[in-house]
């Protein structure tokens, strides 16, 4: 165990940087956590100085491996499949319908922040299941930590994690793996994984899959900023909306966002907004 060395870097300092780079913040409790997350992840790359780790963080590349190993460790990946039931009853019952009628492309959907790809998967379930969605469609998942896309891509799941879903889903959606001598897994169906793709995301720096989406799931994403970058990445997400499209927050998430262009909607607890227009900003006027 290599000796560490004294010099170490101010809380506060480094909480910035976090700030700077990502949005995230933290309140006073966590920062002893942050800290233990720093030194932990300091070691792992071979240094025993705060100062020289802190040095290589700012030289380092925004979304290169450095910072996705930290980022990766202090975010907490904690999901489920369907997690939060009433957003996908709106999407089930009133967004997909209205996306229905003929559009000559595909559909777009966006699980942004989607940690190890269960809500990607549940709006991709929800979508094959709606046999009245003409055309094709496709979603997209997106999350900083290179991790947990891993985990997602490989789309393999244990007991406890497929709980939230359907009968009729998991019927229809999963397909079960023996293990020898242990618990049997759970494997996203190819059908649907051919629908779903993922890639590494950081929504504040405003670089993703350059697309037009017609409904944005970015749920339990936004406690993790600061005021100022909640408002940073509503207002890009919702430039990524096509006319028509929605974007779902999740519940207290952002409530006093209001990007214009956009209706709110809340509907049985959903907050949601609808893309009515593009804004003269944004080159497109209504």
């Amino acid at each position: 165990m290599p000796t560490l060395s004294s010099e170490t870097v101010a809380a506060d300092v480094w909480c910035r940087l976090i700030v700077a780079r990502c949005g995230l913040t933290f309140r006073d409790a966590q920062i002893p956590v942050v800290l233990g997350i720093v030194r932990e992840q300091m070691q792992a790359g071979g240094l025993t100085s705060e100062r020289s780790y802190y040095d290589r963080l700012v030289a380092a590349p925004e979304g290169g491996p450095e910072w996705a190993a930290l980022i990766g460790c202090l975010l907490n990946h904690e999901t489920s499949f369907f997690r939060h039931q009433a957003s996908f009853d709106l999407l089930r019952t009133h967004i997909l319908p209205t996306l229905r009628e003929p559009r000559g492309r595909r559909l777009n959907l966006w699980s942004a922040g989607c940690s190890t790809g269960q809500e990607a998967y549940s709006i991709a379930m929800t979508a094959m299941a709606d046999e009245d969605l003409r055309g094709e469609f496709a979603v997209w998942g997106g999350d900083f930590s290179r991790q947990a896309i891993e985990v997602a891509r490989a789309g393999r799941y244990g007991p406890r994690a497929i709980a939230g879903i359907p009968p009729a889903y998991r019927r229809r959606f999963l397909r079960t793996i023996d293990v020898p001598g242990g618990v049997p897994e759970y494997e996203i169906a190819e059908s649907l994984r051919q629908r779903v793709r993922f890639t590494t995301t950081n929504l504040l720096a405003s670089r993703g899959v350059n697309l037009s989406y017609d409904v944005i799931f970015c749920q339990n994403v936004l406690i993790y900023f600061s005021p100022a970058a909640v408002s940073q990445v509503v207002a890009s997400l919702a430039t990524r909306l096509a006319i028509g499209g929605y974007l779902l927050l999740g519940p207290g998430e952002g409530p006093g966002e209001r990007p214009p262009g956009l209706e709110t909607l809340t509907v049985n607890g959903v907050r949601a907004f609808r893309r009515k227009c593009h804004t003269p900003s944004e080159g497109r006027p209504c």
